[in-house]
């Protein structure tokens, strides 16, 4: 992949996931004081990945049985506060099995041995698993089911509605030879819910458009993610007034974006040219878009200039498979689609926090360096920045305007002008950005990706007017982000569309760029500590 970051479509994420990177320390501070005890056992026993940590709590000649076998309820005693602490867990393949039968075998029926168990991800689908993914099911809200297998499909899918009768947010990944059985036995189980999940994940293969017309249905769905074909898309229109009504997070694997936009129509999810009813989605906050084909420049634009029709917190959007090995990269002919389509209305990208455009490698992004001032000016909360490396180079002038204006700014992937007059462009006259003086230093941002940027002059590493210049982009970049301590080069498309080497033209001059910011970033990090400040640096 030539972008440095892989888009891939999000997993169901209902409930916070509180993931504990230091387990001995937390336990630690268990053990320091009675008092201590019950809030550290609640955040270590509050998410597992895997049974092992509560067994663990039955007496040792019990954990070390290689048959599960039923246990007394004395002896069985000793899980139970360990298990009522559980409220998210996951199951792999065929992990902990014969730790999942003692539960079976010696779980109380009389009472609920997870009774604070709400998320669940099962990666299981052997049908042996079956009688213990049922001990997990009756207080769920979030299910994460992998299916992979016909049979386990037809043992859990009928009565899921009943056995997990709290359920709100529901995934199916993995992938299912479809039968004719299988997609009516979902839909039976979609129909079951009579106001509809809010947050539904379906990516076992691309859904049929009769499932969509159930889900389009349900009025509280707030996150959805599918795989999309063209048997997705209905044939004659909806009868449905307005579908997706309340959906805030938006995520689509489709073969090309012309397939996307024929979903976005079909479903009223974003109002078109011809629109004079409410679209159906007023609510919607992220569009991620995985296309597998390769767009048209044509097709880019039309869709940049659809998102604009509403106010967006995150937009990605890759295209095509950029496979840096594929022989066409160095011969195709590259057409550009125009970045100011997406300012058509900037008002509409005033809560813009994400912004991510990977075209494929037919395809290059045309923007100069008002584009970037305008954007900079519009989207004062941009978070993340990424061009997929298939920009017109900005100068460093202009990306010191963006990191500076855009203060919550953390990574941004774009390429850039440095060579000999980058540092010397003006910026158009009457703009406000020509004062700079107001522009403080963003202390957010620690990833700067420039590609294979061009950087000096052409040439031998070292003429005449390179020393200076060396010295003095590194000056700039760390009075413009005093945080960042390296420059990423990631290898991509050169302008005219020939694949560049994987090491990169510019590397070498890059990394005396990185050498010099990481000694001006240590530096600094030493001076703010001398002076009693040392807050400051956390907050970097």
């Amino acid at each position: 992949m030539i972008n440095t970051i892989f888009y891939s479509l999000p997993e169901l994420s209902p409930l916070a996931s509180p993931v504990i990177q230091d387990r001995r320390s937390v336990l630690n501070f268990a053990l320091t004081c009675r008092a201590f005890r019950a809030p550290a056992l609640n955040v270590l026993y509050s998410h597992l990945n895997e049974i092992g940590p509560l067994i663990k709590a039955l007496p040792d000649e019990l954990v070390h049985l290689r048959e599960p076998s039923p246990v007394t309820p004395e002896q069985f005693h000793s899980l139970v506060p360990y298990a009522t602490r559980v409220k998210i867990l996951s199951k792999s393949y065929g992990h902990d099995d014969t730790a999942y039968e003692l539960l079976v075998a010696s779980a109380p029926k009389d009472t609920l041995l997870f009774p604070k168990l709400r998320s669940l991800t099962w990666w299981d689908c052997c049908l042996t698993s079956i009688p213990a993914l049922r001990l997990f099911l009756s207080t769920l809200e979030s299910l994460s089911l992998h299916l992979s297998d016909t049979s386990f499909l037809k043992a859990i899918i009928p009565d899921l509605h009943i056995t997990a009768p709290y359920l709100k947010a529901l995934a199916f990944v993995g992938f299912v030879e479809t039968t004719e059985d299988s997609p009516s036995e979902i839909e039976s189980l979609l129909l079951s819910y009579s106001e509809g999940l809010t947050k539904f994940s379906f990516t076992c293969y691309d859904i049929p458009s009769h499932l969509l017309d159930v889900i389009a249905a349900w009025p509280r769905l707030r996150w959805l993610t599918l795989e999309l074909s063209y048997e997705s898309i209905p044939p004659v229109p909806l009868h449905i007034p307005q579908p997706f009504q309340a959906l805030n997070h938006l995520h689509i694997s489709c073969d090309d974006l012309g397939l996307f936009m024929s979903f976005l129509r079909a479903f009223r999810i974003l109002r078109m040219d011809s629109d004079t009813c409410s679209f159906g989605s007023p609510n919607l906050k992220t569009i991620q878009i995985n296309a597998l084909g390769c767009s048209s420049a044509n097709i880019w634009s039309e869709l940049l200039i659809l998102l604009t029709r509403i106010t967006l917190e995150h937009i990605i959007v890759t295209d095509g498979c950029r496979d840096q090995h594929t022989e066409l990269h160095c011969h195709i002919e590259v057409s550009a689609f125009e970045f100011c389509s997406l300012l058509t209305h900037p008002t509409a990208l005033v809560d813009l926090r994400t912004l991510v455009l990977s075209p494929n490698h037919a395809s290059s992004i045309a923007l100069n360096n008002a584009d970037i001032l305008t954007l900079a000016r519009t989207c004062p909360y941009l978070e993340i920045l990424d061009l997929g490396m298939s920009n017109t180079s900005v100068s460093l002038c202009t990306l010191g305007v963006l990191v500076r204006r855009c203060r919550e700014l953390r990574k941004v992937f774009l390429c850039v002008d440095a060579r000999l007059d980058s540092l010397a462009i003006t910026l158009p006259n009457n703009d406000d950005d020509n004062d700079q003086v107001c522009l403080q230093p963003n202390t957010r941002l620690y990833t700067l990706d420039i590609g294979d940027s061009p950087i000096a002059c052409e040439g031998p590493l070292d003429p005449p007017t390179a020393p200076d210049l060396m010295r003095s982009i590194p000056r700039f970049l760390h009075s413009m982000a005093p945080g960042l301590q390296a420059i990423v080069t990631t290898s991509g498309m050169g302008r005219a569309g020939r694949y560049k080497s994987e090491c990169g033209e510019y590397e070498r001059r890059w990394e005396v760029v990185s050498d010099a910011l990481a000694a001006m970033a240590k530096d600094a990090n030493y001076k703010v500590e001398g002076n009693d400040m040392f807050y400051f640096r956390g907050l970097c």
